[in-house]
């Protein structure tokens, strides 16, 4: 019987197999977003293991994103040439370049106390509930950039404005932003310390 139904299980084209074995919560969704959903959900148990600099490393590690700790001087590009577990880690950069990053990772951010440059640059997934986000680290955040992801909007780059630390903010190649001048006059206004380089 178990030789049947996996015979006509394999018979199904390839297409047809990945959304046949998703939960039934998520049955509509895309078989490679729900897996990056996966991917950039925060794992509580894992928080009170490693803290929140790893576990942030860890996700961004994984998404294909990149990570620099304090006091190193190369980039963290590869999941499994992290230190151990047991060795403490502070980010003071992200790189987000092409990667599966998305909002609902963004919660990793939180507990980050030396975070003070982020780089959105080609990010698929990042919407603008993801750069609300960036307040989790408002704090310590001084350079932004956010280009080439074709899912912010105006709405998006004004919730920078919490960002009262922000000495430098770039973007470019937004095309859904459709007021850059009206954006920078609120930022300017918010930021007045920034030094801003707008584009759309």
């Amino acid at each position: 019987m178990l030789l049947t139904q996996t015979a006509r299980i394999l018979a199904h084209k390839p297409f047809q197999i990945g959304p046949a074995l998703l939960p039934a919560t998520v049955p509509r969704r895309n078989f490679w977003g729900w897996i990056n959903m996966m991917f950039n959900r925060v794992d509580q148990g894992r928080l009170k293991v490693v803290g929140p600099d790893r576990l942030c490393a860890e996700w961004l590690l994984r998404n294909g994103a990149r990570a620099k700790f304090v006091g190193v001087t190369r980039e963290q590009v590869n999941y499994n040439s992290l230190p151990d577990e047991k060795t403490p880690v502070q980010i003071e950069e992200l790189d987000g370049t092409d990667s599966g990053i998305m909002y609902i990772g963004f919660d990793h951010l939180k507990g980050l106390t030396r975070l003070r440059k982020v780089k959105l640059h080609k990010c698929v997934y990042v919407e603008n509930q993801a750069l609300a986000k960036l307040a989790f680290v408002a704090d310590t955040l001084e350079d932004l950039e956010v280009s080439s992801c074709k899912n912010i909007t105006d709405t998006g780059l004004l919730s920078l404005k919490e960002l009262k630390k922000l000495k430098q903010l770039t973007t470019f190649d937004l095309p859904y932003v459709k007021n850059i001048e009206a954006v920078e006059q609120e930022l300017k206004k918010a930021l007045p310390e920034c030094s801003m380089d707008l584009k759309a």
